[in-house]
């Protein structure tokens, strides 16, 4: 299907009864999240800061919560749209497929699981958003940057009410975190290039920032984060 055609079948589904106000983006993304309700709960708050359609930006939180089961289900997910695109010219199949997932359970076996995943056959293509410990460390990210470990979410929990008072798993965030995403994303590059110079374990640290620079590429011009 040319760029074109592509346009075309995806503007003419903006204007449906009931479908949201915001443009098509010409991109389809699909995330798929352990946490039933922190990162969808932010996904979608920047979904509609960035005005993405929510037609175009699919989050799913499915029952498993394992690196590889989450995996899987964003494969049958992938696939499934893959073959309702085959037989219309309204759907059209994911650009991007990520999964959202944290390293904080079980922590040796939780990376053998994310390996695991990662090498599966079906997995090509698939992106994967890990944090370690957790995805609070990156919304403590928007606010401060640090490299100490963290033995478990509670720790960054803890530091990251010094910034958020009240802060607790599945609250929806104020939409003012938005304005120090540019500093989120620049303080989760750091913190990777610190792991990688000192030879550090990578905890802590986040590749969501990756996930948050292709949604906001997706977006229109003027619109977007100066990241």
């Amino acid at each position: 299907m040319s760029k074109n055609h592509r346009s075309f079948y995806r503007g003419s589904s903006a204007y449906r009864r009931g479908v949201p106000r915001f443009p098509p983006s010409g991109k389809a993304f699909l995330i798929v999240t352990e946490g039933e309700k922190t990162e969808p709960n932010y996904m979608d708050a920047l979904r509609k800061r960035l005005q993405l359609n929510a037609t175009d930006v699919k989050i799913v939180h499915p029952p498993g919560t394992d690196p590889v089961t989450l995996t899987k289900h964003a494969i049958a997910l992938r696939d499934a749209r893959k073959k309702s695109a085959e037989k219309s010219y309204t759907v059209l199949p994911y650009d991007e497929v990520w999964v959202i997932f944290d390293l904080e359970k079980e922590h040796d076996q939780r990376r053998e699981l994310a390996k695991r995943a990662m090498r599966l056959e079906e997995a090509a293509g698939i992106q994967f958003a890990i944090s370690d410990p957790c995805f609070e460390y990156w919304l403590l990210l928007h606010h401060d940057y640090t490299t100490r470990p963290f033995p478990e979410c509670d720790t960054v929990i803890k530091l990251l009410n010094k910034h958020m008072p009240g802060y607790s798993k599945g609250m929806k965030p104020e939409s003012s975190i938005f304005d120090k995403l540019p500093a989120a994303v620049r303080h989760a590059m750091r913190c990777r290039k610190h792991h990688e110079t000192s030879g550090g374990n990578g905890n802590p640290s986040t590749k969501v920032d990756f996930l948050v620079a292709n949604l906001n590429a997706a977006t229109r011009p003027h619109l977007r984060f100066p990241l």
